[in-house]
């Protein structure tokens, strides 16, 4: 007989780790004991010595699924002092230092499913049934080693049956920490748009009728509200979009099935893994064309993005077969967070939602849907898992990298913000907090910060933040002086955070960065890169030419300023004998002000960025010339290649040199989309071209970077890359010239991965 102890790492609390490990010691003749504490789970076992070596394969090889294991390994402790009889889970410790990990929220699972409607169930039509394998983690939790009361459950008494399923080792709710049952715990209740709470029988059955009626309701799910509508009734949809002030981004829907999903929608094998993944993601997906749902959910766009149920409450509403398909979309007005506190739902939704279905467990920290989309060509098989955005059933699992990292707190970007924190190998990537410019998520983004900490543990040494002067993140830490504070370029940290998910650590790369806005070291505005470096340091080798934005950030909303910009670089004073529609949508006092703006360089800001190229030439098309969310007017030039990744012949255009740095010109590119415009040509072969020519730019300047600095690893990064048909296009063609290329899969390329790369910039500086 020996004793030994034993630590585990990783997502091992609140997954059912503490009773697998009891069964499993039970299972090979082992006695001793296991607990939770704020390092992990702890075990000691006693027994003979192949038991012991089996008895650690089967940790490794029977984890529970939603487990992640970090480390498993040998420390010297024996607390035990003599010869256990049996295997027992003791009481969770509290450690000073915490290295455990938190596991993301759960989707309900099939066993708790069937109980919920199970006519002879104690739990029957329960709305928050759970047990060990699933339910609420993440957003109950106020601090570490994860017990009740340590969640925003332990308001709630567990009655007899509860507390024994709790404390038995055999029950699948041992130690299931959001456990309850009618009798003792959560409850639903309903108001309606003027405050009154609505009585009732069953509050479910209430909402479906309602939303048969096509009512707008806000339902409280397990991260925040849904505002959710009957996605078959096209007016219920309008008036939704109307009283959101939302007239084209697409909503999300919600349908109960697989099965549904497959009526409506092409569904392949692994877009179905990840409908019915535990992380229960928003997964983008082609509409089918037979398909009779209203246009209006998706104005523009040839996929929907659809998820299955997450919460019990969610099976309960798609149970009547009349209401199959719902409009699911975050409870907020745009611009600020999604509501996830009842009078905070109230008062900001009201003049929305007709009623609100409410309970009153707490959610502690809010978070939104994850959005994935499986970028695959079905012509050579290749497929690609993108993240465009991380939040519910991802964070807040951490990156691990393959060095060893100070405790830094790095403050994202102001668009799409995420935060990290690291410590040791692990960066813990926050959920997706939105757009700091407002004040409410700007709060968010701080409560995040405090809680991550917390619960992390981590004392950051050093902040980073953007460099740009105006970010909002940038101008907070400059009031600060506690902490150390590391500046990183825009573009550097997309290309930093690319190579950290791909475990790059001392390789040099050419960073391929495309996206929308990025303050450079120049003082202007960057945005079509190509950046030789690593995480210490970089140079910008070649970028995409400028165009102006009229008017700053004006032009970002109205992409129509940048056709006519593109227009004025080519033509000049022949721009009035063009006959072009986008002429004809501005007047000619507008045409007269953006000329002498340009002119004399009144509010006018020169910028390298491909996004707003992508928008001016989608204007210059007739496709969107003002727009209502960020990338609107990209999003719908690439829609109407309806998911065809077929390459077409390219424009012309030219790289020169200057100042040092190569220039991609696009000049005879935008006179021939012209000439195809006045010869009649269809705008989706325009568009396949201009998309084409920026694959073959990239190319071609990749070759000569690759020549004149003996690169051969390409990281692909930046928000322009949501575009599935660059993504895949540029893939292959660099593979084809023998490039090793890198891009994302773990992170989103938009700015909901920079401050993945503001950490190992500033840890790469101060080592």
């Amino acid at each position: 007989m020996v004793t030994k102890s034993y630590r585990v790492t990783g997502i091992v609390q609140g997954v059912g780790f503490r009773p697998f490990i009891h069964r499993i010691a039970e299972t090979n003749n082992l006695n001793g004991w296991v607990l939770n504490d704020s390092k992990g789970v702890l075990i000691e076992v006693q027994g003979k010595e192949n038991d012991i070596k089996s008895f650690l394969r089967d940790i490794k090889n029977k984890k529970p699924i939603v487990s992640k294991i970090d480390d498993v390994f040998e420390v010297d402790i024996t607390l035990s002092g003599g010869k256990y009889n049996s295997f027992e889970i003791r009481e969770s410790v509290q450690l000073d230092e915490n290295n455990t990990l938190i596991s993301p929220d759960l989707c309900v699972c099939d066993e708790c499913i069937k109980e919920m409607f199970d006519s002879h169930s104690h739990r029957y039509r329960y709305a928050f049934i759970n047990c060990t394998n699933c339910g609420p983690r993440f957003t109950i939790i106020k601090e570490m080693p994860y017990d009740r009361r340590n969640t925003t459950m332990d308001v709630f008494e567990m009655c007899k049956q509860c507390s024994e399923e709790y404390s038995d080792v055999r029950n699948r709710r041992y130690h299931a920490q959001p456990n309850a049952c009618p009798e003792c715990g959560p409850k639903l209740n309903i108001i309606d748009s003027n405050g009154v709470q609505v009585q009732c029988d069953d509050e479910v059955e209430f909402i479906i009728d309602k939303l048969l009626e096509g009512k707008i309701c806000a339902i409280k799910s397990l991260g925040g509200f849904h505002l959710a509508v009957n996605a078959k009734d096209d007016n219920s949809v309008k008036r939704l979009r109307k009283l959101k002030k939302r007239d084209f981004k697409p909503f999300a829907l919600m349908m109960p099935s697989i099965e549904v999903v497959k009526r409506y929608m092409h569904v392949n094998e692994e877009e179905e893994i990840l409908l019915k993944s535990e992380k229960r993601p928003i997964v983008l997906l082609k509409k089918k064309e037979e398909a009779k749902l209203p246009l209006s959910i998706a104005p523009k766009n040839p996929c929907f993005g659809v998820m299955l149920p997450s919460a019990p409450l969610h099976y309960l509403l798609l149970a009547n077969s009349d209401l199959n398909v719902l409009v699911m979309t975050s409870g907020n007005i745009a611009g600020e967070p999604i509501a996830y506190k009842n009078d905070y739902a109230y008062e900001k939704l009201n003049n929305i939602a007709d009623y609100f279905l409410m309970n009153n467990r707490d959610i502690f920290l809010r978070v939104d849907d994850s959005i994935v989309r499986i970028i695959s060509n079905e012509k050579n098989g290749e497929k690609y898992n993108t993240i465009i955005r991380r939040a519910r059933g991802y964070a807040p699992r951490p990156i691990t990298v393959n060095q060893e990292l100070g405790e830094i707190f790095a403050f994202g970007s102001e668009l799409k913000n995420t935060i990290a924190l690291s410590k040791k190998n692990q960066i813990y990537l926050s959920q997706h907090i939105g757009d700091v410019k407002n004040d409410e998520i700007f709060s968010s983004l701080l409560t995040c910060k405090r809680h991550f900490e917390d619960i992390l543990d981590i004392e950051p040494q050093y902040y980073v933040c953007d460099m740009h002067p105006s970010f909002r993140c940038t101008r907070f830490v400059n009031e600060q002086s506690s902490v150390e504070v590391v500046k990183v370029q825009h573009h550097h940290a997309h290309m930093a955070s690319c190579m950290a998910e791909n475990n790059i650590i001392n390789e040099t790369v050419l960073g391929i960065i495309f996206d929308g806005t990025g303050y450079g070291l120049d003082g202007t505005i960057w945005g079509g890169e190509f950046l030789v470096g690593d995480y210490s340091s970089f140079k910008r080798v070649a970028a995409i030419d400028n165009c102006n934005l009229i008017g700053g950030d004006k032009a970002v909303k109205e992409p129509i300023r940048v056709a006519y910009d593109l227009l004025l670089k080519v033509y000049g004073e022949g721009i009035e004998e063009l006959d072009l529609s986008v002429l004809k949508e501005l007047s000619d006092i507008e045409k007269k002000v953006y000329k002498k703006m340009v002119e004399n360089n009144i509010n006018t800001f020169p910028t390298s960025s491909l996004g707003r190229l992508f928008d001016g030439i989608s204007s210059l098309l007739g496709i969107c010339y003002e727009i209502e969310y960020e990338g609107q007017a990209a999003i719908e030039l690439e829609a109407i290649l309806n998911r065809n990744f077929d390459l077409a012949g390219y424009y012309s255009f030219d790289i020169e040199e200057y100042e040092g740095c190569y220039r991609i010109v696009y000049e005879k590119m935008v006179r021939q989309i012209v000439i195809d415009i006045q010869n009649g040509e269809d705008i989706e072969t325009i568009s396949r071209r201009f998309h084409s020519t920026i694959i073959e730019m990239s190319r071609c300047m990749a070759l000569k970077i690759r020549d004149l600095y003996k690169i051969n690893i390409v990281v692909l990064s930046g928000g322009v890359f949501m575009n599935e048909f660059l993504l895949l296009n540029m893939i292959n063609v660099l593979k084809k010239e023998n490039f090793e290329v890198l891009h994302h899969e773990k992170v989103p390329t938009n700015d909901g991965g920079i401050s993945l790369g503001q950490i190992m910039i500033a840890n790469a500086i101060h080592k």
